[in-house]
């Protein structure tokens, strides 16, 4: 590593925000509509978030997301409350010793669960809420791998789980699916289903556009956030993957309310008529970079 990328690491690391918009019509998405404009969500001193997800529980509107601790240099899962008008604070919900992002969250017979992305741990494992929103434990390991973006998918009956095995040397190229038996997943004989690192690791939630099922995935291909993919599913059992390419949505073809100087855009899920992305941010410099820097080498040193 050069010491220009050793500094940038310290003083101006990548940072990433969310930014929502809410539809009048449920019909419309990013698919086909361009131009009305999503609001970027402020971010706190201490964190900053990405790979947003939405869930409504007794009418609320919930934002769960990945929530990098500068201080920790880690990221964390957490969320706050949204509504069109206003955005709650950030709040903490479940931290590991190493990094958390991802958080895949769903509802399953009036239960709440979340499988973040937790390669760095060499396991895949799922959540559950004790308390919604705000109390979650370790209720299961699904498998001893190193696994990232984990989407579960419903097709009819079918459950499967759409992720990437990771490797030292890349993680951005392959699809691979799994499904569940006996409570922990089982990886299918023909890994991967896919390999294009344009078009394969995991952007969000599959959802239903016009009919088709819709897969976001993100453009690696040059650099990490460049753009995302939105594939429509025209195939998936326990021997096949099959899906075409739609379109492509980079971060300077997405309207907002503030100027676009983002430079990255890795994540899109929808909840009825408000989606929500994420957006990365030019590198500036931040104290509290600065702060958790020091923490880090002190705790590697003591």
């Amino acid at each position: 590593m050069s010491i220009s990328s050793i500094l940038n690491s310290v003083f101006r690391p990548e940072t990433w925000c969310c930014a929502i918009r809410f539809n009048r019509d449920e019909k419309n998405c990013i698919l086909n509509d361009k131009e009305t404009p999503f609001t970027v969500i402020k971010d706190s001193k201490r964190y900053w978030t990405a790979d947003p997800f939405l869930i409504e529980n007794n009418e609320k509107i919930y934002l769960f997301f990945e929530a990098f601790d500068r201080l920790q240099k880690k990221g964390v899962l957490g969320y706050r409350e949204v509504t069109e008008n206003s955005v709650g604070k950030i709040k903490v919900i479940y931290e590991a010793k190493s990094h958390l992002s991802f958080p895949f969250i769903y509802e399953e017979n009036g239960n709440y669960f979340i499988i973040p992305e937790s390669s760095s741990e060499g396991q895949l494992y799922r959540l559950k809420c004790t308390s919604f929103p705000d109390k979650w434990e370790k209720e299961k390991i699904l498998i001893e791998d190193s696994l990232v973006d984990t989407v579960l998918f419903k097709d009819g009956r079918e459950k499967y789980y759409i992720s990437e095995k990771t490797d030292k040397n890349n993680c951005f190229d392959r699809v691979d699916l799994f499904h569940e038996e006996n409570g922990h997943l089982i990886e299918k004989s023909k890994n991967p289903v896919k390999r294009d690192i344009n078009n394969a690791r995991g952007a969000g939630k599959v959802f239903e556009f016009d009919g088709m099922k819709i897969r976001p995935a993100q453009n690696c291909g040059k650099s990490y956030g460049e753009k995302i993919n939105f594939n429509e599913i025209l195939k998936i059992t326990s021997d096949e993957f099959k899906e075409r390419l739609l379109c492509d949505v980079s971060v300077n073809e997405v309207p907002l309310t503030t100027e676009n100087f983002y430079t990255g855009i890795h994540t899109y899920n929808k909840l009825k008529n408000i989606e929500i992305i994420d957006l990365k941010l030019p590198r500036k410099f931040n104290f509290y970079n600065l702060i958790g820097a020091f923490v880090k080498l002190f705790r590697k040193v003591f």
